[in-house]
């Protein structure tokens, strides 16, 4: 979401901003707030309230094919394995305990927090691991894409010369990357010289890619300079998921046309032997009928954040508003296909008629008296924080990290952040928050 600089408050813009440029307009104490926010959680169906959803096992052969401009492909047939919490052999048995649930939000809301700074690099834009690999991988907005251990920081990628350049106001660059769990291929989300989308692989070699290997995965035609989205996840099946805006061009009318990827969130299955993706059989839109086979939910402005919480399945997203409202949405499994109301609705607030039966409400939704771009984050997971289990962290460009309990949302007693810019998860479960201005920083408990 980097930047947005349509927007009549100049501190929108995420990606190169004057230091206190939203004090006007934003809470500037610490203190954590100490009623709760209330949020709109609806409760997730029977079926799917305490499973994960079907795992989807990607294609394991895909003919090749003279790939589409924007890489679309056949989808394979696949057998998906049960998710089933029980799992039985022949010598042992296994159980998956239920997910733990949103706490009460005294559980957490008083716990002292701290930032502990872990890589202090120039602009990240997105933090990843890689399988077998203890480092932390940085991509950063200028077109460098970093491995860091706590010895050494070492390039692995250099997209400088790909990549528009990073200039004040401007929300382009690197804006993500992610690690391919079937063969360890990084993949990177960019926008190039001309301002387009690009989604892009490499094989690493002893932590530094391999320029030979590149593959072209993704490409999409941005109608605007804007609202590029940039976020990659996978999940454990190998199924990539992209986080796409709606280009910045047309006060959202571009997200409507379900012949474009705007304003959408997106699942493929790169090729594990080329250019080019395929389709996941199990897409709501497999079938290429009512909507793009890649979109896996339509209707946002610009989801520059998102996730994807492992324990139950649902997809947590922090789509930047316009002029009045920041958003976090939850998408649940049985809630794919859905339409989350952009360019309909910014917020709870209808903006225009015409919207489509069935518009998804956000969880919770901020003025401007709180924040100016919504940084979504994650489900914490970990066990460095035991009063955060279940609850969701997310916060705002501006600075405060707030998380949702069974009561709503409460600020957390955690210093600002300078200029956040999004959120990573470790494979332990453990969050981290990245700092335009500062690095990246691992939220820990404050020392005694």
């Amino acid at each position: 979401m980097l930047v947005d600089v349509r927007r009549s408050v100049v501190c929108v813009s995420v990606l190169v901003m004057v230091a206190g440029a939203c004090a006007s307009n934003t809470p500037t104490s610490n203190a954590p707030v100490t009623t709760p926010a209330p949020v709109n959680l609806e409760p997730a169906p029977e079926a799917t309230a305490t499973t994960p959803p079907p795992a989807t096992v990607a294609p394991t052969t895909s003919e090749p094919v003279e790939q589409a401009s924007e890489g679309s492909g056949a989808s394979t047939s696949s057998t998906a394995p049960s998710s089933t919490s029980t799992t039985t052999s022949t010598t042992t048995t296994t159980t998956t305990l239920p997910p733990d649930p949103l706490p009460p939000n005294e559980q957490f809301s008083g716990t002292p927090l701290a930032l502990e700074l872990v890589a202090e690099v120039d602009k990240p834009t997105g933090v990843t691991w890689k399988d077998g690999d203890d480092a932390m991988y940085v991509s950063t907005q200028a077109g460098p894409i970093l491995r860091v251990t706590p010895d050494a920081t070492e390039l692995v990628l250099d997209l400088t010369a790909e990549t528009f350049e990073a200039l004040p106001g401007s929300e382009r660059g690197v804006l993500g990357v992610a690690f391919d769990p079937r063969d360890g291929r990084m993949f990177v989300n960019y926008t190039d010289i001309d301002h387009d989308t690009r989604v892009v692989s490499f094989e690493l070699v002893d932590g530094v890619a391999v320029p030979e290997s590149r593959r072209e995965v993704l490409f999409i035609d941005q109608p605007g300079l804007g609202h590029n989205g940039g976020r990659l996840l996978f999940d454990a099946a190998g199924n990539l998921y992209v986080a796409s805006g709606d280009g910045g061009a047309s006060s959202g009318r571009d997200v409507e046309d379900t012949t474009l990827l705007l304003g959408t969130i997106l699942r493929v299955t790169p090729r594990l032997d080329g250019d080019g993706y395929d389709i996941p059989p199990d897409n709501p839109h497999a079938d290429g009928v009512n909507d793009r086979p890649e979109v896996l939910a339509r209707g946002f402005r610009n989801p520059w954040t998102f996730s994807i919480d492992d324990d139950t399945g649902d997809i947590w997203i922090g789509d930047v508003g316009n002029n009045s409202f920041e958003e976090v949405s939850r998408m649940r499994p049985d809630q794919w296909g859905g339409n989350f109301g952009w360019p309909f609705y910014e917020g709870n607030d209808r903006r225009r008629s015409g919207a489509p039966d069935g518009v998804i409400a956000p969880v919770y939704a901020y003025g401007r008296s709180e924040g100016t771009a919504v940084m979504g984050g994650h489900v914490y997971r970990g066990d460095a924080i035991p009063e955060l289990r279940g609850a969701y962290l997310f916060g705002d460009l501006t600075g405060p990290v707030w998380a949702i309990g069974t009561e709503g949302v409460s600020r957390l007693a955690v210093d600002r952040v300078n200029t956040m810019v999004g959120w990573a998860e470790d494979p332990d479960g453990e969050l981290y928050v990245l700092s335009l201005r500062d690095g990246v920083f691992r939220l820990v408990p404050a020392s005694p």
